[in-house]
């Protein structure tokens, strides 16, 4: 049994077709996958041909360098986050860089008031300044887990807009579906 999956694919798609991969097809006889790791721009290849009910037994998910300047691969994240009913481990990876943020943000908004995460107990999220696109995203993990109990935020301190505390603080005002989530920053130099 097929239990874990790391899939990654680089470069830009040259085929733009929904059949141009068969990597969806691929996730059709992996019923028993739990752990699920994408990088890159596998996202378009997922987005492109669905993935329907064949994730239901994904336990853990991470998505490695996730573009937040993309829309497309934002909808494809918070799609896979809602159609893994069994998901209780979120690890992500930011990738902020890009100053055409505002479709994202746009998208975000409205996907906070979705529930699709039940399960969902804990998330990590790496790479994280606190940019606004960032803070729309963690309103949506926040108000779609109604039994979220830790999210723990990584950055270098170099990298950091603004402190950690105030980060937290102004997460902590946001809202959510479970009352008892811990928040954890931590930053390297």
């Amino acid at each position: 049994m097929l239990e874990k999956v790391i899939v990654c694919f680089t470069g830009f798609l040259t085929d733009t077709s929904p059949f141009c991969c068969n990597l969806t097809n691929f996730f059709h006889y992996t019923p028993s996958l739990l752990e699920l790791h994408l990088w890159d721009s596998t996202l378009e290849y997922l987005i492109m041909g669905g993935v329907g009910d064949s994730l239901n037994n994904i336990k853990s998910l991470k998505f490695f360098t996730m573009s937040l300047r993309n829309v497309k691969e934002v909808s494809g994240v918070v799609y896979l986050i809602t159609s893994c009913p069994k998901l209780q481990h979120l690890t992500i990876e930011f990738d902020s860089s890009g100053i055409n943020v505002e479709g994202v943000v746009q998208f975000l908004r409205p996907q906070s008031f979705l529930y699709g995460a039940l399960k969902l107990q804990r998330v990590q999220v790496n790479m994280f300044m606190g940019l606004e696109m960032e803070m729309e995203f963690i309103k949506f993990i926040l108000a779609s887990t109604p039994v979220l109990e830790e999210i723990f935020f990584w950055n270098f301190v170099y990298l950091g807009v603004r402190s950690g505390k105030q980060m937290i603080d102004e997460i902590e005002e946001f809202r959510r579906a479970s009352p008892n989530v811990d928040f954890i920053f931590e930053e390297d130099e």
